[in-house]
């Protein structure tokens, strides 16, 4: 049933039928679950065509004596066989003894064999023993020679000396020559750096030279048009104080040579205009109930200014109140933030970026907040962590490295993190995790949990870490006992033992 019922490379099958003696058994999976094999068996009925037959006695005689002739001549062939067999068994033990002999012969031949090989390597060897003897029978003295190898090491120490001493003025040369290439190099690029900052020192002059000009023509048209209309003012004002009187006019000349004309500006002017306006309704208009709407609208005067005042002297107190608090709160908090910033920008460090925290006052508390600036390239400035500039692991990055450094400071009984690793690469994973290992496995920090689905290998980790690995899933065994993982590790360092020691 298990060989029946096994799925194929592609999920398919799973069942089949087939007849064990007089049974038929039937093999299905369940359609749902864990597709449990089934097996359903029923008993196999007898036949009911063919069962019964009739034989000729006549055909069934010949048939029998034709069996019967058969058998005879098998039986002649049987004991012919027998005795083929007999002879070829002595043969066989013939030939195994010829064969012995061969083997042996074989064996003598290729001794033989190996050692005339070795003869003639040994007459090669004594060969070259005696060609040497007579070369150093016929050598000269040890003396000469040792002289002669003197001289010769003497002669290749001088070619070698003279060879160092010309490599030395060589390097010496090729070192002044690269300095001048170097300074050369360097002030190519200082003229190039100077000559990009002129450019665009110029194309700035230019612009602002353009926009001065805009705005200078601007003022200009604006100018010319004031200019025209102050002169057709100035004509219509003429026209109006020769139809005066001549005390008016005098007095107008007289403000026109003092300068007291054009200390007025328009809305002045034309506030006192109103003013006489009212002058002049007043005076014209006769109202019994003036008086009395007026000490009546002074008494509310006198009553709002009292309420002002008060308002104003309570506001002052309060401002009192606030700076006295502010005065003893805010210097514990930016102390605080600083502590935090320091750790924050110590652990950016580490990783080869730059980090600041920084605090944000507004005029009103609830808007004041603080500004995490970081900075993950050597070419990039100081900028502020927001959704849209950096990317999901900066930012991943970013926030465990300040939660890392809020854990110093914080008093909480545990702190938990989700997947917070997720997103960073390889170098920003490796540090985070060693930075949490160093700052929350101090002997007072307080209980810290990570969940994550994984962890690089060859990680830092402490003796007071605590490592819980959840397995869930539909293929976990259903008996007990069965994939507990302290097990398997515990078979695992056992068995590396045994091969270490076997080794």
């Amino acid at each position: 049933m298990e060989a029946v019922s096994r799925f194929g490379p592609r999920g398919e099958g799973g069942g089949a039928t087939f007849i064990a003696g007089n049974v038929i058994n039937t093999v299905q999976r369940s359609r749902y679950g864990k597709r449990v094999a089934q097996n359903l068996t029923r008993d196999l009925r007898p036949a009911r065509n063919l069962v019964t037959s009739t034989v000729d006695p006549e055909v069934k005689r010949e048939l029998d004596q034709v069996i019967q002739e058969a058998r005879q001549a098998l039986e002649v062939i049987n004991e012919g066989a027998n005795e083929l067999a007999a002879e070829e068994r002595s043969i066989r033990e013939v030939e195994a003894v010829y064969k012995k002999k061969f083997d042996e012969l074989d064996e003598r031949k290729k001794k033989v064999n190996e050692t005339k090989k070795r003869l003639g390597s040994l007459a090669g060897k004594i060969e070259v023993s005696k060609t040497k003897l007579a070369q150093l029978e016929n050598a000269p003295p040890v003396d000469d020679e040792r002289a002669r190898l003197k001289q010769k090491l003497l002669d290749i120490s001088q070619k070698r000396v003279k060879v160092a001493k010309d490599y030395t003025q060589l390097i010496r040369a090729l070192i002044v020559d690269q300095i001048a290439a170097t300074r050369s190099g360097i002030e190519f690029l200082q003229v190039g750096a100077n000559r990009n900052a002129l450019d665009a020192l110029c194309q700035e002059k230019d612009e602002r030279y353009q926009r001065a000009l805009a705005e200078f023509e601007q003022a200009d048209k604006i100018f010319l048009a004031a200019k025209e209309d102050a002169k057709n003012k100035r004509d219509i004002s003429v026209e109006l104080v020769r139809k005066m009187d001549r005390e008016f006019q005098e007095q107008f000349e007289k403000m026109e040579l003092d300068g007291s004309v054009h200390e007025r500006t328009v809305d002045q002017l034309r506030a006192e205009l109103e003013t006489q306006k009212a002058n002049l309704d007043l005076i014209m208009i006769t109202n019994p109930g003036v008086v009395e709407q007026y000490e009546r609208r002074k008494a509310e005067i006198g009553d709002l200014t009292k309420k002002i005042e008060d308002k104003e002297d309570k506001c002052s107190r309060l401002e009192r109140d606030i700076k006295f608090a502010r005065d003893n709160w805010q210097p514990a908090l930016e102390s605080l933030i600083a502590s935090i910033g320091k750790k924050f920008s110590a652990a950016f460090d580490r990783i080869g970026c730059a980090g600041e925290i920084r605090i944000s006052p507004h005029d009103d508390y609830e808007k004041w907040a603080i500004d995490i600036l970081v900075k993950f390239r050597d070419k990039e400035k100081l900028t502020l962590l927001t959704g849209q500039r950096q990317s999901g692991g900066e930012r991943s990055l970013t926030t465990i490295l300040y939660l890392m450094s809020l854990t110093e400071e914080a008093r909480t009984p545990f702190s938990l993190v989700d997947e917070i690793n997720q997103g960073m690469d390889q170098r920003a994973e490796r540090a985070v995790h060693d930075s949490m290992v160093e700052v929350t496995c101090k002997p007072d920090s307080c209980q810290y949990f990570l969940i994550t689905p994984k962890l690089l290998p060859d990680l830092m980790y402490h003796e007071r870490m605590k490592i819980l690995c959840v397995n869930n899933g539909e293929w976990l065994p259903e008996a007990k006992g069965i994939g507990n993982m302290m097990n398997m590790i515990d078979t695992f360092v056992q068995m590396r033992d045994r091969s270490s020691r076997a080794e």
